[in-house]
């Protein structure tokens, strides 16, 4: 069940979000018709690269994701405190097969131009993860062939852990961050699921190569989390 059942919240998802909770809480039977696209839908094809959302994370592109997505997106990097540097794209509203969610792009960063990049950059503003972030949005074009890294799919609507399960499977670990956050890992899928009690979720995804990569980073946040509950 979602989070509220109340006749308000009802009325509601058919107005924004109605789609969604009809895919996900309905059985695919076969109608005759395929749907497609669907953010559980994913496809491992090698360890370097999985398709979900008729991309393939790892060799798509930002060109190929803006015809996919079709919609409004910001484009940024961001210098983090680690000294290393990150590209994304944050497409504002996506709707792929009725489902309505907003979408993060991490994008290859190699070889960035990155005095290039500060010339042509926007305002920076530094964000609470301490990372200074460059608006790039008149580089759009520039960019438009770098690959996709991951990708993470925040639906528009909260879940509850059932349904979540119901259709991507049971975690291998999950590992928890506080009472309120968990971060559920799927390495065999190249997937991590965000759940929140108090926000939405966030599905990333990544390509199985790089999966360990994400789960120490995982862990780390979970330890120093529970660091600042004992100080």
């Amino acid at each position: 069940m979602f989070k509220s059942v109340s006749l308000i919240i009802i009325v509601a998802l058919a107005a924004s979000g109605w789609w969604f909770y009809i895919n996900i809480t309905t059985p695919q039977i076969d109608s005759g018709v395929q749907v497609r696209n669907l953010p559980w839908q994913i496809t491992v094809l090698n360890p370097q690269t999985i398709h979900v959302l008729d991309l393939d994370i790892g060799r798509s592109t930002l060109g190929d994701a803006v015809k996919v997505l079709r919609s409004e997106y910001n484009l940024a990097w961001f210098d983090n405190p680690d000294n290393s540097i990150s590209l994304e794209a944050y497409f504002i509203r996506v709707s792929i097969s009725g489902l309505r969610a907003k979408v993060v792009l991490g994008l290859d960063p190699v070889n960035l131009d990155i005095d290039y990049l500060k010339q042509n950059s926007g305002k920076p503003k530094v964000q609470t993860s301490r990372s200074i972030k460059y608006p790039l949005d008149d580089l759009a074009n520039t960019l438009k062939d770098r690959v996709i890294r991951s990708l993470t799919y925040i639906p528009t609507i909260n879940l509850e852990q059932d349904m979540i399960i119901s259709r991507f499977g049971k975690p291998r670990e999950k590992v928890s961050i506080d009472e309120n956050t968990q971060f559920w890992l799927y390495p065999q899928k190249g997937l991590v699921i965000n759940w929140n009690r108090k926000a939405k979720e966030a599905f990333h995804y990544t390509v199985p190569a790089s999966f360990e990569s994400v789960q120490k980073g995982i862990i780390q946040v979970a330890q120093q989390s529970k660091k600042e509950q004992t100080d």
